[in-house]
């Protein structure tokens, strides 16, 4: 990823968590909280969290599965450590942060129960190539969740993102950020973006099965899950 977008995220770090909540009238946490929850169970004991941004998935996954040693790799150092200042301190021990690429994993083969990625991987330059890696970490039956803003394939999210997507989400957001074009990025990396559909057959070119799409307040998020061949 350009260091042009690895800089924006720095930047809005602060914020981060926040505009997540009064952009999405804090729907967000609803969809997040529906993603963990497919890897709840105590089988998911080592879980990676791609993407991982400011740990919102990482804490989460982490109120539904108490037991459960996350690893949190992100591109943004800056994200990592606004982070980790949210980690109670009764669940450090259960969380390694690591600033690293997503297309290189700095873990063995097979090292995963389970791998999460919440809106990160329009940021990735490669998705084929990340999903290679992810599959190459997932031990044999080990389970991916993805959380992503797909470009709109239906009226109703075509709808949704030329309107609110394309004036309010950019304008709200360059006003609390300060950030000139932060949410503008935003914007235009959907229109960019796989269609569920395309992604959905991406999933299953890199080796996945078992695709289920299920699309969030009416297709506006969609989460994607999917196995690693056994």
């Amino acid at each position: 990823m350009s260091e042009e977008i690895k800089e924006l995220f720095s930047r809005i770090a602060p914020k981060y968590d926040f505009l997540n909540g009064l952009l999405s009238l804090s729907i967000d946490r609803y969809w997040r909280r529906e993603a963990v929850s497919h890897l709840a169970t105590p089988s998911f004991k080592k879980v990676l969290d791609l993407c991982a941004g400011t740990l919102s998935m990482t804490l989460e996954l982490l109120k539904q599965n108490p037991t459960a040693q996350i690893e949190a790799l992100d591109f943004s150092e800056s994200m990592l450590q606004a982070g980790k200042k949210r980690i109670p301190s009764s669940l450090k021990k259960q969380i390694g942060l690591f600033c690293a690429d997503s297309l290189a994993l700095p873990f063995s083969d097979k090292t995963f129960d389970g791998a999460m990625c919440a809106y990160g991987l329009r940021n990735v330059d490669d998705n084929r190539k990340a999903l290679l890696e992810l599959y190459r970490v997932l031990r044999p039956g080990g389970r991916l969740v993805i959380l992503e803003f797909f470009r709109p394939d239906r009226f109703a999210t075509r709808l949704f993102h030329s309107t609110y997507g394309r004036f309010f989400i950019p304008a709200l957001g360059r006003l609390v950020s300060r950030h000139p074009s932060a949410y503008s990025y935003l914007k235009n990396s959907v229109k960019k973006f796989h269609s569920t559909s395309e992604y959905s057959k991406l999933l299953a070119d890199s080796g996945f099965e078992k695709i289920e799409v299920h699309r969030q307040t009416g297709g506006v998020s969609t989460l994607l899950i999917a196995e690693k061949s056994s």
